[in-house]
């Protein structure tokens, strides 16, 4: 058994869900609770979280996650977190306040960034200079100006997140369910609240929650534990004695039965707009194998429109979508119902409505066909950890977690005991009486109505302004030469190209129908159809029966669309119609015939296809509608290089405003007839006529198997076109304003520029070097960056920003003062080490694959990207004073788009050629 000096070990034990060993630990002098995950994952992660919380609505532990990392006793500088931002070779560089706890995360797959990261981490959040340097609290939570205007990131950031209803919707759901405790108020800060935090209370709470003993460390991954716990030990842990009392959560009486009504402020209130929130109490946190249940359970009866709660509901009419929310993270988890775009008469028939579909699933009992295909996903799931966070933050976050609620940190780490025991009680029943048990009580209701708006009643610590010093600074050296693509192979079989990736774990199947040739009108319709296409039924199934045998069979599976612009002559745009699948090895077979069936043999027509259209069309609109608030910056970028490019007019045309405009119109007419004749006719021509590209990344044994399968699949095809560019005529440029609700704006300015890797250089330092001071800590929006992208466009933008107008006023001021400034070799070596970095980013498997496949279609080769990271590499000062002073003269030919407040846009109307509300 392995020795910790300075640690007392709690357990190890063998965890096959992380691939390695799992070891509790508690530090003896300080006690801190430390979990080792053990295994031979590269990207490794740290992690320290702290157990806060709130007892008001001023966000004080959001402004302290924020202040912490704004400079600490050995790095004492304004924003070591920005310079790392800019330096570091980190996969993940973040840190995240809960509604009960605060955790500071990293992942990188580099030695010494790893020992550089944690030292930076650790001092950050153990001795931060802003519990004696009040400019820290002022610039970060809130200050008032001149004016009298108050302003702060936070104060900013939460102004734009609370603008939405979703968000209020929330937060009056969670003041209902807990009155009492900590979840009852806003962890993130309520504008209305934020000021009444005193820099005072501000450093009494960060003394009382961020001690040794409230806090639990992760480490991850392949590296030298012994090394790590030693420095922990020797630097931090043995100078911090335990504290009196560690702070606790409290256990909220159940409000069973709680109703509120409340308003929703808009400039433009529709009578089906409003919405109601139902919630329940699902048991305890520790009780794992009742909360992994519940999620089984919501997935089958909830997951798709044709599952059986959701389907009832739906049939109710009450509104146009219902979603389904399950947190069980908290000390007392919760589920809720949320129905969407109903009226005020309809939102108070919700609650019933849900009680009559139990009732009625109840009597019948679960289909055991459901819950075996959702507890399938949801296991495949677990194992594959889909998404861009790296597995090590992800078990930081979960060690938490476990350790805050039940004292042990491993405890989420473990699930295959879970889903074993819950495939013998689905034989049992359990499932049904669960269902039973979690709606048996009435459920907390806040129904929300949109309203018209109410009209208004009348010394400090030094602090270097200098550079991060850190122990062991990486070079370009660091980098290495970058990881080189996997040699497949390429064939042609039964009319598609035949492509494979080898690799081991789990198999991806991408199906590539070419898009090139396309009328662009066509393409929103086919958007649509991807979003439609599991709501219809087959020759052979229901949808909701061929929904669940995807489930069973298969760890995930969508279609969507994809495009890209090539590195090819001439640049073409390549867009596909991409189906993905991904599964177990021994489910290949399944794969393609499920595949096939789902593709070939779907009914367009009918009264069931049609309902299922109109259905979509509104969620999809309703969903639109929720991002514009929450993310705006993206869709006024897509919408402003549309002018420019050809893959951004297409990703304009299926997933910005035009698309939003597109299923307004569908609604409006309502001829859904049609529509399925059109969907059918595009549908047929796309999947029978164009060219076909299959991709397998997986055994070689699969690859055998697939070559089997294809040639008797309806995937097989005699004759298809050939792949051609996707073409479209561009629009002239055009300044637009898009008035949203919420007192926040997102401000864009988009203009062409060829691509070229080294300009990656350029955008860090914009982003970095001036944005982030002049737009972030001066302007105080929340977000702000410089972006450059493969399509030959490239972008400044600001998000949750309180400005409008002088944001542009900014940014026309950037590349004059970039270009006049020095840079040592010292700064160059950090820009180039942080920009070539991200290009080396680990993916999961399923993200390999995908970018695998992208590579492929845009002649994108090793030596191709050795010569661009060559290049990115030699880019010296005199090289980037020269980029920062031509971007003047780009910037000035740049489309300005704003998502944005009705008073900011008015107050800078003179910017924009059109402005619409939306």
């Amino acid at each position: 058994m392995k020795q910790y000096p300075g640690y007392t070990l709690v357990k190890r034990e063998e965890c096959p869900e992380q691939h390695g060993t799992l070891t509790v630990l508690t530090h003896d002098v300080s006690g801190a609770a430390v979990l080792l995950v053990e295994n031979d994952d590269d990207n490794k992660a740290f992690g320290i979280g702290f157990g806060t919380f709130p007892s008001d609505d001023t966000g004080v532990f959001h402004i302290l996650e924020h202040s912490v990392l704004a400079g600490s006793e050995k790095y004492p500088v304004k924003s070591p977190f920005l310079q790392l931002l800019k330096s570091s070779m980190a996969s993940f560089l973040n840190a995240m306040t809960f509604p009960d706890k605060t955790v500071y995360p990293f992942a990188t797959p580099n030695e010494t960034d790893f020992k550089n990261l944690m030292d930076v981490y650790l001092n950050a959040v153990f001795r931060p200079l802003a519990m004696v340097d009040k400019g820290v609290f002022e610039q970060e939570g809130w200050h008032r100006d001149e004016d009298g205007t108050v302003s702060g990131v936070v104060y900013n950031e939460m102004q734009g997140a609370l603008a939405t209803p979703d968000a209020q919707l929330q937060n009056a759901l969670s003041r209902a369910m807990f009155p009492d405790t900590a979840y009852g108020f806003v962890s993130g800060g309520d504008p209305a609240s934020i000021p009444a935090l005193t820099y005072e209370k501000y450093v009494r709470v960060y003394r009382r929650h961020y001690s040794a003993d409230n806090c639990c460390i992760t480490l991850y991954g392949k590296m030298d534990m012994a090394e790590k716990l030693a420095f922990l030990d020797e630097q931090y842990l043995s100078r911090m004695p335990k504290s009196a009392s560690r702070p606790r959560l409290t256990v909220q009486d159940e409000q069973a039965g709680a109703k509120r009504n409340i308003p929703y402020y808009t400039e433009k209130p529709e009578p089906d707009e409003a919405q109601c929130a139902l919630a329940w109490y699902t048991g305890a946190f520790s009780d794992r194998e009742r909360q992994l249940g519940v999620e089984i359970l919501l997935d089958a009866l909830l997951g798709t429109n044709q599952a059986p709660l959701k389907a009832a509901l739906l049939e109710e009419k009450l509104g146009a979508d219902i979603d389904v929310g399950f947190d069980d993270s908290t000390l007392q988890p919760t589920l809720e119902l949320v129905l969407r775009g109903a009226t005020e008469e309809s939102a108070g028939k919700f609650a019933a409505a849900v009680r009559k579909a139990v009732d009625g699933i109840l009597e019948k009992g679960i289909p055991e066909e459901l819950l075996m295909a959702s507890l399938n996903s949801t296991e495949f799931a677990s194992l594959e950890r889909p998404g861009s966070i790296p597995d090590g933050v992800l078990d930081a976050i979960n060690a938490s977690a476990g350790w805050l609620h039940t004292g042990d940190p491993a405890l989420l780490l473990h699930t295959n005991a879970l889903f074993a025991s819950l495939r013998e009680k689905l034989e049992q029943g359990w499932f049904n009486e669960l269902l039973r048990e979690l709606f048996a009580p009435a459920p907390v209701e806040i129904i929300q109505v949109p309203t018209l708006p109410r009209k208004e009643e009348e010394g400090r610590a030094a602090r270097a302004d200098g550079k991060l010093v850190l122990d062991h600074p990486l070079t370009a050296a660091d980098l290495g030469e970058g990881k080189k693509q996997t040699p497949g192979s390429r064939e042609l079989l039964a009319g598609a190209e035949l492509l494979h990736h080898p690799s081991a774990g789990n198999t991806y199947l991408y199906l590539y129908y070419d898009l090139g040739g396309m009328a662009p009108e066509d393409m929103s319709c086919l958007q649509l159809l991807t979003d439609v296409m599991d709501e219809l039924d087959t020759e052979k199934h229901t949808a909701r029966e061929l929904n669940t045998l995807r489930n069973t069979w298969l760890g995930s599976s969508g279609a969507w669309m994809d495009c890209w612009t090539g590195q090819q002559e001439g640049r073409p745009c390549h867009a596909k119609l991409t189906v993905g699948m991904s599964m177990l090895e021994r489910s290949l077979e399944k794969a393609v015939e499920l595949g096939s069936e789902w593709l070939y043999e779907t009914r367009f027509s009918g009264p069931q296809a049609e309902a299922a259209m109109e259905r979509v069309a509104s969620q999809q609109k309703l969903l639109m509608e929720q991002k514009f608030l929450r993310e705006g910056h993206a869709f006024a970028a897509m919408r402003a290089a549309a002018h420019f490019s050809v893959e951004s007019a297409l990703s304009e045309r299926c997933n910005g405003v035009s698309y939003y405009h597109y299923l307004c119109e569908l609604l409006e007419k309502a001829d859904w007839t049609a529509l399925g004749k059109r969907m059918e006719e595009l549908w047929k021509s796309v999947l029978k006529k164009n060219a076909l590209t299959v991709s397998l990344h997986g055994s070689d044994a699969a690859l055998d198997t697939l070559k089997k399968l294809l040639p008797g699949s309806a995937f097989a095809a005699e004759k298809r076109g050939e792949a051609k560019p996707c073409t479209e005529e561009l629009t002239a440029p055009v300044n637009e304003a898009f008035i949203i609700d919420g007192g926040v704006n997102y401000d864009v300015l988009v203009w062409p520029m060829e691509r070229r890797l080294e300009r990656k250089v350029l955008a860090r330092v914009m982003s970095y070097e001036y944005l982030w001071h002049n737009i972030r800590e001066v302007g105080g929006a929340y977000g702000t960056g410089m972006v450059t992208q493969n399509d030959g466009t490239e972008y400044l933008y600001t998000y949750r920003d309180p400005h409008l107008k002088e944001s542009y006023e900014t940014f026309a001021k950037g590349p004059a003062e970039l270009a006049g400034r020095d840079y040592t070799e010292k700064d160059m070596n950090e820009f180039i080490v942080g920009a070539a970095a991200k290009l080396d980013t680990p993916r999961k498997p399923r993200e390999e694959a995908a970018s695998t496949d992208c590579k492929y279609f845009c002649g994108i080769t090793d030596e191709m990207t050795a010569a661009e990271r060559k290049s990115l590499c030699s880019v010296d000062a005199a090289a980037l004073k020269a980029e920062a002073a031509d971007l003047s003269a780009r910037m000035e030919k740049g489309v300005r788009v704003v998502f944005g407040s009705k008073e900011a846009v008015e107050a800078a109307k003179e910017l924009f050629d059109r402005v619409e509300t939306l």
